[in-house]
């Protein structure tokens, strides 16, 4: 074989990129709902690496359906795994196409896992002057880096910040060097590590105990698994102790599991393997028939071409340039301030006032499609003067403006007294309401996704990377517009639907912005003295609890350990329906309510650890988070997280806060107003239910509310036949569980579990209550279909869209899809209707002159803190506005209270 030395092989393992396609794209399906997110995202890597690294062989290594030699020598390997999600089993067929059109081999072999093939063409290539690149993130595969002439190209994730609080996902090559710091031991020990730890995805136990760093340590101290085993007695630690001593074989199997077989019967043909250029027409069939319009119309203006260019050709000539000099920066802003529309990005440093923010650094600044131009303001001489020149660009309100997450450049800005005018794209929010299921929403993955651009995420602010700061302004321009024409474009597609996606966008979403952005300014002042006596009492109260549970598991556990809790309850011999990946007890919350119903300890342990999550989250953390110049919290309220819209709470979260438990109500008392003022809380009345009956206009729900009678009371004389004020009383409660639970679509056993009847009486319940609510029944059977004719989406009253391509899958996920579809019109409407709310009351306060300020909203609750002076006229207004924020076929009723703190200002 004549090979010319410095060339490479890039072995790609298949499945584990395509799972991690699927889980990094989500939401995507053609019109046929077929669901194609992990087709495109395995395409956007394919690419990704032809363009990045220019391979000189390439191939894709996938699995085989037929059982391996692992399976025959250990019946459990693989067992526990969970079956491959249907959407992406749909999808796998494709995958053979894809590769095919692209002109890259798939290389498979029955009765033999990807693994065992990459790891026997590499032992193959050694020697021959090619450096095989395992394309993987299969920390198994790291063992055949002990080969000089292998390496892993891997994607991890950077600890360092981007200035967006994210960490950076990036490609890294791992040598043997590498893996022995990214996993604390060499290629040569990595069978033996895994040996120790076990891996309970693929079924084999390993040293049961064990975990990666205590692998490490025994290395480390006894250089291999039978020293180890043989020297057990010595070692100090009594767990790994244990397991060394009584699962001696199950290690021994598991090594001879882990470790790779070199010796497959495939031979390594080079020639095959050879990259050539893609089938144009194939690729152009396939992307069509997928929808994937972008591609398909570059591959078909390849089909005139007979060679593929090294690169990519850009559509879009570009041109990116650096200012840093104050002459620069004032020639070129004037220049700009002729402009009527520009897109822009900031750059930062941490630090400042803000630490949402940071400090200023730069800004790119886009004004046509394939030009940036990138403002080192901190490298000018006089930082001042740039900032002048950049304000006045800024705040000049006859330019429109598109940016990437209009709320963090509040941030930046408002630090540096520029006051931002006239955005009118945010391509972070235009990018979330087009593709609300998706993980991220950065430029990066927006750009690959509507533009086809690949494109880096940003590096460090550094010299060279400053052309790339100017041409992320530069996309986010082009983003801009292809987003607004694709909101544009929307129309409505259900019969409950009043509005589009546009409408969502731009008569809530964008003007919400700046509202938001002042509530997280104003913040919730907070009483630390309140907290520091909650704290001592919340104490005591566990020390009291870990005693009993001592007491009632025998012996002395680490209570927080759901490994040793789980022994506990084997000891106790414990019945569960649920067990995990190893066999052992589960201790997840849903187990431990099955169990408290039985059971003493369990229910002890659900107080222990709701109260230490307590203490710890909110009673020992909020003083911490107190800023000292206004003595308040300051949440950050943000839009982008939940795809039914709901807003989110985080750092600190304030949503989560509990209501129903005695120490829930009393953090929510040392949330207070400032001197002089109360707090005012409004909340909408059963929203989402009163929806239920807009959306289903079923006759007798319509009717109870629009006669303003307690639906609970309606529901427990009409399905639980309530006759007396006694009966009434004790079917309320259940007919309260029964509404809501009907609004999110429970199932017999939930019901039980929730009202502690049996199934078969709740399956009655159930059948009792659509007999009753005809009309919701009808709409729970109607909606997923619906929503399938509809591409898979399903849209709130506003046309909020959320994409649900599982409702065509199987099983289970099929099951959950239809759940979800039939309640996103309820909690999509019901985030849209608060968001609507927030924005009229916050017009009608300034209309008024009234100084009452939003500082919050969770759920269906805003809430206000107003001067003592105006609280009667304040109560007036947000009621009347919230009550007529929005046009439905029943009222909105809202509920107002006043008090001294959060709680009692609770309605």
């Amino acid at each position: 074989m004549n090979v010319t030395a410095g060339k490479r092989l890039f072995l790609i393992d298949g499945m584990h990129s395509l799972y991690r396609a699927h889980f990094a794209v989500r939401g995507l399906s053609n019109s046929r709902g077929l669901p194609t997110n992990a087709i495109f995202g395995f395409t956007s890597m394919l690419r990704k690496l032809i363009r990045d690294h220019h391979p000189e062989f390439l191939g894709v290594v996938m699995d085989s359906k037929e059982p391996t030699f692992r399976q025959e020598k250990l019946a459990s390997y693989k067992a526990h795994r969970p079956p491959m999600p249907d959407d992406l089993v749909a999808q796998l067929p494709y995958i053979d196409r894809l590769c095919a059109a692209l002109r890259i081999p798939v290389i498979r072999l029955p009765k033999y896992e990807a693994d065992d093939i990459l790891g026997t063409l590499a032992r193959q290539a050694s020697g021959t002057g090619v450096q095989t690149i395992l394309v993987t993130n299969d920390k198994d595969l790291s063992q055949l880096v002990h080969d000089p002439d292998v390496v892993m190209l891997s994607v991890i994730k950077s600890k360092e910040s981007k200035g967006d609080g994210k960490g950076e996902a990036k490609e890294v090559f791992l040598d043997e060097a590498g893996v022995r710091a990214r996993y604390g031991v060499g290629p040569e020990k990595i069978v033996d590590w895994l040996a120790l730890m076990g891996d309970g995805a693929d079924g084999f136990a390993g040293g049961f105990g064990i975990g990666p760093k205590g692998a490490v340590q025994l290395l480390e101290e006894f250089g291999d698994i039978e020293s180890a085993i043989a020297g057990w007695e010595r070692v100090k630690r009594k767990n790994y102790r244990e397991a060394l001593q009584n699962n001696a074989e199950q290690i021994r199997l598991a090594q001879e599991l882990a470790k790779i077989d070199l010796d497959v019967p495939v031979t390594l043909d080079l020639e095959a393997l050879k990259y050539e250029e893609p089938d144009y027409q194939l690729a152009h069939q396939l992307f069509a028939e997928l929808e994937f319009n972008q591609l398909s119309r570059e591959f078909a203006k390849g089909m005139a071409k007979s060679v593929l260019p090294e690169r990519p050709e850009p559509t879009i000539a570009s041109e990116y340039l650096i200012h840093e000099t104050n002459g620069a920066i004032e020639e070129a802003t004037a220049r700009l301030g002729g402009l009527g529309r520009m897109a822009f990005i900031l750059t930062t440093e941490p630090g400042g006032k803000d630490e949402k923010g940071g400090v200023l650094t730069g800004i790119s600044i886009s004004s046509e499609p394939g030009r940036g131009e990138y403002f080192a303001i901190d490298r000018c001489e006089d930082r001042t003067t740039a900032l002048k020149c950049i304000a006045e660009l800024l705040e000049n309100e006859r330019i429109e403006k598109a940016t990437h997450d209009w709320k963090r450049a509040l941030n930046i800005l408002e630090n540096e007294g520029i006051h931002l005018r006239n955005v009118v794209d945010d391509t972070l929010l235009e990018g979330y309401l087009l593709s609300a299921d998706a993980k991220d929403y950065d430029i990066p993955l927006l750009a690959t996704t509507f533009l086809n651009e690949n494109s880096p995420h940003l590096p460090p602010l550094m010299e060279n990377a400053a052309s790339q700061y100017a041409r992320f302004a530069d996309l986010t321009g082009r983003l801009a517009v292809e987003l607004r024409e694709r909101l544009a474009a929307d129309r409505p597609g259900f019969p409950y639907q009043q509005q589009t996606l546009d409408y969502v966008y731009r008569e809530i979403e964008l003007p919400l912005v700046p509202l938001l952005y002042q509530i997280e300014r104003a913040g919730f002042r907070i009483d630390p003295g309140a907290l520091g006596l909650l704290s001592i009492e919340l104490e005591s109260e566990i020390e009291r609890l870990t005693k009993e549970i001592y007491r009632e598991a025998g012996r002395e556990f680490n209570i927080a350990s759901p490994m040793q809790l789980g022994e506990i309850f084997e000891q106790l011999n414990y019945e569960v329906s649920k067990r995990t990946s190893t066999g052992k007890i589960a201790t997840g919350r849903d187990v431990l309510d099955e169990l408290a119903i039985r059971y003493t300890l369990p229910r002890l342990i659900i107080e222990h650890r709701e109260l230490s999550k307590l203490k710890g989250t909110y009673v020992d953390a909020l003083p911490a988070l107190i800023d000292p110049a206004d003595g308040r919290i300051h949440t950050t309220l943000k839009q982008t997280i939940a795809a039914t819209g709901r807003l989110s709470s985080t750092d600190p979260n304030l949503q989560n806060i509990p209501i129903r438990t005695e120490m829930g109500r009393r953090i929510r008392r040392a949330f207070i107003p400032a001197d002089g003022c109360l707090l005012l809380s409004a909340d909408y009345s059963q929203i989402e239910l009163r929806l239920l009956a807009h959306v289903t206009r079923d006759p007798v729900m319509l009717e109870a509310f629009r006669l303003g009678e307690d639906i609970h009371e309606r529901t427990a004389r009409a399905v639980f036949r309530a006759r007396t004020p006694e009966e009434l009383r004790e079917k309320r409660r259940v007919a309260k569980i029964v509404n809501f639970g009907i609004a999110y679509v429970i199932g017999p056993w939930g019901l039980a579990q929730r009202v502690g009847i049996s199934r078969y009486e709740a399956r009655k319940v159930i059948d009792d209550y659509y007999q009753t609510y005809a009309g919701v029944k009808r709409y729970m059977d109607e909606l997923p279909e619906m929503a399938r004719q509809a591409d898979c989406t399903v849209r709130s009253i506003f046309g909020r869209l959320r994409r649900l391509p599982d409702l065509n899958g199987k099983g289970a996920s099929r099951a959950g899809a239809e759940r979800e579809a039939v309640n996103m019109p309820m909690q999509g409407s019901a985030s849209d209707i608060v968001k609507l709310a927030m924005l009229r009351v916050d017009e009608a306060l300034q209309r008024e002159k009234l100084k009452a300020r939003m500082i919050l909203q969770i759920h269906d609750e805003l809430v206000f803190e107003v001067p003592r002076e105006e609280v009667g006229r304040t109560a007036e207004v947000v009621k009347e506005t919230m009550e007529h924020v929005a046009e439905i076929d029943v009222p909105l009723p809202v509920e107002i209270g006043i008090g001294e703190n959060w709680m009692d200002a609770k309605p």
